[in-house]
């Protein structure tokens, strides 16, 4: 079982970063997002509260930041 939310977080930011980078018609769109999704599942289900507000997991799933945007900003905070 994976234990690190930061990690998971990160693994998510750039799961959406590269479905971004598709036409959501392309099948790269479509694999990417499914992978999104698997790590939103095992965030929300192992980790309650990853995207409480003020949190680096906010920022990335709510305001849709990077992994490393999010992270600065709660440094700089």
């Amino acid at each position: 079982m994976i234990t690190n939310v930061e990690y998971l977080i990160q693994k998510f930011s750039e799961a959406r970063e590269k479905m971004d980078s598709y036409q959501s018609k392309d099948s790269g769109f479509n694999y990417w997002r499914g992978i999104m999704d698997t790590y939103h599942n095992l965030l929300s289900l192992s980790f309650p509260g990853w995207a409480n507000e003020g949190t680096v997991g906010r920022l990335v799933f709510i305001y849709q930041k990077t992994y490393e945007e999010a992270k600065a900003l709660i440094k700089n905070n």
